[in-house]
C-alpha cells in the first residue's frame, strides 16, 4: 500500500479530496492531512519517511506550497509531488518543473485527471522501488561472490582490492579474521533424504543466515555471506586484535545464543587465525572450515577459536603419531597389524602426564579423518565413506573409556580396509583417466585444457564431469593431492623446499607456499620443523 497527504486551507476542498476518491481501491492509503503548509510541515517532520505521495494547494497562508515542496524533498528524496491550483500561471508551473512535481492540476479539480495522476505516480514508484531492488540485489550478488572469493583466496590481489575499495570495505586495518556459523539438527540425519533434506536444509541455512546478518550489522567492519557449504561466514576486521576480540567474542555469542533460541538447533561456531593483512583472510577461513571437525570432540556448542585450539596443542607433549605410517598400514589391508598399532597410540597417550579426556578424543578423530583421506586418495566412494563415518562419530562420543575409543577407531579402519578392497568402478572411465594422470603425472603440467586435448573432451565439460564425480574442483584435488606429497617429502627426506615444490609440479616456490600453506596452515619451514603432527595438520588436507 502507498501513503498519500493532502494539504489544502479549503475545508471544503480538504474534505472533498478525502472522501470522493476510493483511494483503498487503488491501493493508496490516506495517511492524513492539513490546513496549511506550516501544519503539514509538523507533522510530516514525523511521519514524512512513511509518505509517498504529497497533494498540495500552491496558495495557502504562512507557507505556500512551493515553499512546503522546497523543504520536504531534502528530507524524503522519494516523496512524489502533485500541485493544485487556482490560478493559472506559468511562474507557478514553471517553479514546479524545477521542484520536480508530477502534475500540476486546475482547480476545479478533475477527479479523473487526479486520479490519473495519482496512479502514474504509483506505477512510477513502483517502477523505482523494483529498480533500486535489482541494483540491490546485483549489488548483494556482487558482494557475495567478493567476499566468497576473497575469504577462498581465489582472487587476484589487484582485482581485490579494487572489489573492496568498491564495497567500502577497509585495507588497512591490523586485525582480520573469518568465523564460521555452522546449524545441525539434533535430530537422526537418516530421518530425512532426497530433495526434502535438501529443501529443509536449505530452509534452514538461509534463515540462520537471515538471522546471523541482522546481528553482524550491529558491529560495525564485520561482513556475512553463505558460502558453497551452506555456513554462514563472517568476516572481521577491526583496529587491533585486542579491540577486535573483544567486540567478535560478544558478538558470535549472541548469534549462537539467538539461533539456537528461534531455531531450536546446535549451533557450531568456529573463530579463525587473526590475521595482520586483508590478503590472508584466507588463511583465517581456512583454519575457521578446518576447526569445524572438533565438533566431533566438542558437543556443548562452544565457539572454538584458533589460537586456543593451537595454544592447547603447543603447550601439551603428546606422544608422535607418524600419519605417513597410519596410512601406510591402511593400504596394506592387514588388520591385526593396525590393531596393534592403534592399540600402541592409545596405550601412548593413557601413560602421558597431564592427559585429558579432550586430547585422547582429539587422537581418535585424527585417526578418524586420516582414515577417510585415504579412502578419498584410493579414489573409492567419497559420500559412501562419508555416510558410514557419520554414524561411527556418534558411536564415538558415547564412548566413556580408552577400550571402547580403541575399538571404535578399529572398527572404521575395519571399514576402510574393506572399501580398499571392493573394485574401482564408481567413477566413469573419463574421470578415472583424469585421476590416472594426476597421480602418475603430478610433477608435471597439468590442466583441464592439456587433458582436454587427450581425452578428446571439451575442457569446460570434463571439468563439470570431474567435479560431479569426485565432489570437487580439479585444481582443488590436483592442489591437495600435490600439497599431500609435498607434506611426506618433508616429513621424510631432507630435500630442499625448492626441489620439493619442483618435484611436486609447482615451477614458482611463492606459489607452492602459499597453497602450501592454505591447505596446511603453515609453512613449509612451519611443518617440517614440527616434532609432533598436531589435529590441524592431519586434518588440513580433506
Amino acid at each position: 500500500m502507498r501513503n498519500v497527504f493532502i494539504v489544502d486551507d479549503e475545508p471544503f476542498i480538504l474534505q472533498g479530496l478525502t472522501t470522493v476518491i476510493d483511494w483503498e481501491e487503488f491501493g493508496i492509503t490516506l495517511a492524513g492531512k492539513a490546513y496549511d503548509g506550516t501544519e503539514a510541515f509538523e507533522i510530516l517532520q514525523q511521519i514524512g519517511s512513511q509518505v509517498d505521495i504529497l497533494i498540495t494547494d500552491i496558495m495557502m497562508r504562512d507557507m505556500n506550497g512551493l515553499a512546503l515542496i522546497e523543504r520536504l524533498k531534502p528530507l524524503y528524496p522519494h516523496m512524489k509531488f502533485i500541485v493544485l491550483s487556482g490560478y493559472n500561471e506559468f511562474s507557478y508551473v514553471k517553479e514546479g518543473m524545477r521542484l520536480g512535481i508530477e502534475n500540476y492540476l486546475l482547480k476545479p479539480v478533475n477527479m479523473k485527471e487526479l486520479t490519473e495522476t495519482v496512479m502514474s505516480t504509483v506505477q512510477k514508484l513502483e517502477q523505482a522501488d523494483r529498480q533500486a531492488y535489482i541494483v540491490q540485489n546485483q549489488l548483494d550478488i556482487l558482494r557475495d561472490n567478493v567476499m566468497a572469493r576473497w575469504a577462498a583466496g581465489n582472487i587476484d590481489p589487484a582485482e581485490l582490492r579494487n572489489r573492496l575499495e568498491f564495497l567500502e570495505i577497509p585495507m588497512d586495518r591490523p586485525f582480520y579474521a573469518a568465523a564460521t556459523v555452522k546449524t545441525v539438527q539434533d535430530a537422526p540425519i537418516v530421518l530425512r533424504s532426497g530433495s526434502d533434506a535438501s529443501l529443509w536444509e536449505q530452509q534452514q541455512n538461509s534463515e540462520a543466515y537471515r538471522i546471523s546478518q541482522s546481528l553482524v550489522r550491529t558491529l560495525e567492519g564485520s561482513y556475512c555471506y553463505c558460502d558453497i557449504d551452506g555456513d554462514t561466514v563472517i568476516l572481521i576486521t577491526g583496529a587491533s586484535a585486542e579491540a577486535g576480540l573483544e567486540a567478535t567474542m560478544p558478538l558470535l555469542e549472541q548469534i549462537r545464543r539467538e539461533l539456537k533460541q528461534r531455531l531450536g538447533m546446535h549451533v557450531f561456531i568456529t573463530l579463525g587465525s587473526m590475521e595482520l593483512s586483508y590478503l590472508d583472510m584466507s588463511q583465517s577461513y581456512a583454519h575457521a572450515k578446518r576447526l569445524q571437525e572438533y565438533f566431533l570432540t566438542h558437543t556443548d556448542n562452544a565457539i572454538i577459536s584458533y589460537d586456543r585450539i593451537v595454544a592447547v596443542d603447543e603447550q601439551l607433549e603428546l606422544p608422535s603419531m607418524d600419519a605417513f605410517e597410519y596410512e601406510r598400514l591402511l593400504q596394506g589391508k592387514d588388520k591385526s597389524t593396525l590393531h596393534a598399532y592403534i592399540d600402541q597410540l592409545f596405550q601412548e597417550l593413557q601413560s602421558t602426564a597431564a592427559i585429558t579426556p579432550a586430547h585422547i578424543h582429539n587422537r581418535a578423530v585424527e585417526l578418524i579423518l586420516c582414515t577417510k583421506q585415504v579412502v578419498r586418495d584410493n579414489k573409492l566412494n567419497h559420500e559412501l565413506a562419508t555416510s558410514g563415518y557419520k554414524q561411527l562419530f556418534t558411536a564415538l562420543f558415547r564412548a566413556h573409556t580408552i577400550g571402547q575409543l580403541t575399538a571404535h577407531v578399529k572398527f572404521i579402519a575395519d571399514s576402510a580396509i574393506d572399501y580398499l578392497s571392493t573394485e574401482d568402478d564408481e567413477f566413469s572411465a573419463v574421470v578415472k583417466q583424469v585421476l590416472h594422470q594426476i597421480q602418475t603425472n603430478y610433477a608435471e603440467e597439468l590442466s583441464l585444457k592439456t587433458l582436454s586435448h587427450t581425452l578428446h573432451i571439451h575442457p569446460f565439460y570434463l571439468g563439470q564431469l570431474f567435479q560431479k564425480e569426485t565432489g570437487e574442483s580439479f585444481s582443488d584435488y590436483l592442489n591437495a593431492f600435490r600439497i599431500k606429497k609435498a607434506q611426506k617429502l618433508l616429513k621424510t627426506t631432507t630435500m630442499k623446499t625448492s626441489d620439493i615444490s619442483r618435484s611436486c609440479g609447482y615451477l614458482e616456490p611463492g606459489y607452492f607456499y602459499k597453497m602450501f600453506k592454505k591447505y596446511t596452515g603453515m609453512s613449509p619451514t612451519q611443518y617440517r620443523g614440527k616434532r609432533d603432527g598436531a589435529s590441524l595438520e592431519h586434518g588440513s588436507v580433506t
